[in-house]
């Protein structure tokens, strides 16, 4: 059996149609109902999992939880190394003493490949591509410094509201971003669609082989968020005004209401725009003779904040489900429990570990995740709580519950999700024996 894995950074659960098709749920303006026929597909021939979490979060720490299928969380203490501009805990290079999937399953005789836009897997010394023999990255998201080129005079305005001060510091993604993407010409030029099309063409050149992994990493729709206008259009038709591609400049209360629409049309047009071309690879696969042969896995290491708590992007502070709850899906290709909804909770180093199992390959050394296809086809319990990290912030999850704790504030809280989506009111008075076996949870696993 070969494998695709996909990953696409950013991507809400809520704004995937067979998840929540009655709209997003956003408490900050109009529900948009955005379109997302490929993995409404993916969800019909496969099983959705509706309740994964990363274990540890932001990107570089969710992905070695992939790559590996090994926790993360509690984070240690681990040195930081030249050249790196994000010092987040759990955000470095891979350990030499850690074994990957693709160098594992390198050993059982499959060709491995990966293609991504994620600029920080290639980064020197990250050691993500370990074990491919094919890595491919596609240049030019965010503060990826590929094009040095002077943007012309007053370009940068364009995409920023009327009157805003900006520093060096916080202009450099934006400014970066749009060197990288100035000489872009068409529809085909966008991040995503780059991307899918060299994983498609690398799909071409090796299905051939008698096993493969494929390993795509799609940083969009993570912010800047560009797509093209026939998109923005689905959710934000005839609007005027700045270009507000980068909304993590500003607050929520710094925004006018048409101006915040127009970020949220944005960032929908953009999650179509994955979702288009993750339909695209799935084409390939069934023109290519593949879909018997050929188990698809698609996660998401996170959400994002699109004016939930008067912000917008991941600040570890917002642990809520617009910032954690993701898709995720797996495609047998035998069909196995095509269609279920799966309700247990789980981790992305469980995913990891099921993918191995359902290859068929030996355990793995060194991971903590567990295979959860036998609970999708008994409907027996798998995981009855989770525990996360992202910074400071440390969740436990349980049913409706979100227990959180600040460990730099030493602060805690507790939330009912059900009652209370938005994470509005915190409920620990009111419930203690909730919010002490919570406590207790987060206790031993730190």
């Amino acid at each position: 059996m070969n494998c695709i894995w996909i990953t696409v950074d950013s991507f809400r659960q809520d704004h995937i149609h067979c998840y929540r098709p009655e709209g997003t749920l956003d408490p900050t303006g109009e529900s948009f109902r955005v379109q997302t026929p490929s993995m409404d597909r993916l969800a019909r021939e496969g099983v959705m999992f509706e309740r994964l979490r990363s274990e540890a979060l932001p990107t570089i720490p969710c992905r070695r939880g992939i790559f590996t299928g090994r926790r993360i969380f509690p984070f240690v203490d681990e040195p930081t190394h030249k050249g790196m501009y994000i010092t987040a805990p759990g955000w470095r290079p891979l350990p030499e003493e850690d074994v990957t999937v693709a160098e594992w399953l390198s050993e059982q005789g499959y060709v491995c490949g990966i293609v991504a836009d994620c600029y920080h897997l290639m980064k020197p010394a990250q050691n993500f591509h370990r074990g491919f023999q094919s890595w491919q990255w596609e240049r030019g998201q965010e503060y990826d410094m590929w094009q040095s080129g002077p943007l012309p005079e007053g370009y940068l305005d364009r995409f920023l509201k009327p009157g805003t001060q900006l520093t060096p510091a916080r202009a450099r993604v934006l400014e970066q971003y749009l060197k990288n993407q100035f000489h872009r010409s068409g529809d085909g030029d966008y991040q995503a669609a780059r991307t899918f099309r060299r994983a498609i063409e690398w799909l071409e050149r090796n299905h051939s082989h008698e096993r493969f992994f494929l390993y795509v990493d799609s940083f969009d729709p993570h912010e800047p968020w560009e797509a093209p206008q026939r998109l923005l259009d689905l959710y934000d038709a005839g609007c005027t005004g700045p270009q507000i591609i980068y909304a993590n400049l500003y607050r929520r209360d710094e925004l006018t209401a048409g101006e915040h629409h127009h970020v949220r049309a944005r960032y929908a047009a953009e999650c179509t725009l994955v979702d288009h071309w993750v339909g695209e690879l799935l084409n390939a696969v069934d023109r290519l003779g593949l879909a018997g042969s050929t188990l698809i896995v698609l996660v998401s290491d996170h959400g994002k904040i699109v004016g939930e708590f008067n912000h917008y992007g991941m600040p570890q502070q917002d642990t809520s489900l617009a910032l954690n709850a993701v898709p995720c899906f797996i495609r047998h290709p035998q069909g196995e429990n095509a269609g279920k909804r799966f309700g247990g909770w789980l981790y992305n180093t469980d995913m990891a570990v099921t993918m191995l199992s359902l290859l068929g390959v030996p355990d793995k050394p060194r991971t903590d995740g567990m295979n959860v296809w036998p609970a999708v086809g008994s409907g027996d319990e798998f995981r009855d709580h989770l525990v996360a990290g992202h910074c400071e912030m440390v969740a436990a999850w349980r049913e409706d519950w979100l227990y959180l704790v600040d460990t730099k504030q030493n602060t805690s809280a507790l939330y009912n999700l059900a009652e209370d989506p938005h994470r509005l009111t915190d409920v620990a008075d009111r419930y203690p024996s909730v919010r002490d076996d919570l406590k207790a949870k987060v206790e031993a696993c730190r």
